[in-house]
């Protein structure tokens, strides 16, 4: 007959209190772990505990995605729009490679971020044209001007 506090055959018995665990046994519980043994979570490092995750550039690149795209809809914000986005492009790729190895666990953000930023970036463009347009077409009617009403009418147009 088996004694009811025993552990079933096949276990190694516990070492002594005080005592650390053999090298490349799983600790005890209760006792903290010995630096340098094998994780028995699987996990490497000290004591087993899973690796911090790094989802700071995902949520970043979202962030300024999502502000790089706002300024790129009003009318002069494409100069702010810019950097923006180049900044939300880079951390978004940075962001999905790092899910993807698993170091982060946000890669809708991260993706969404890139998403966002490539908006801006066009939205960006777009606006630089306009306003290269805009002061194009100023300046074809102020050389077309004969009188100085024409001139004042060209300030007006636009």
């Amino acid at each position: 007959m088996t004694v009811p506090f025993e552990p079933p055959s096949g276990y190694p018995q516990p070492p002594a209190y005080g005592q650390p665990p053999p090298y490349g046994q799983p600790p005890v519980y209760g006792q903290p772990p010995v630096y340098g043994q094998p994780s028995p979570y699987g996990y490497p490092g000290y004591g087993g505990y899973p690796p911090a995750l790094r989802n700071g550039l995902g949520t970043a690149a979202l962030v300024l995605g999502i502000l790089g795209a706002v300024c790129g809809l009003t009318l002069f914000g494409f100069f702010v729009a810019f950097p923006l986005g180049v900044l939300a492009v880079i951390f978004g790729l940075i962001g999905r490679g790092r899910a993807k190895r698993h170091e982060a666990t946000n890669n809708n953000s991260a993706t969404w971020g890139l998403c966002l930023g490539i908006a801006a970036l066009v939205m960006s463009a777009v606006g630089l044209v306009f306003v290269i347009h805009v002061v194009r077409d100023q300046n074809a009617c102020r050389d077309r001007a004969v009188t100085q009403q024409d001139y004042i009418n060209c300030d007006n147009n636009f």
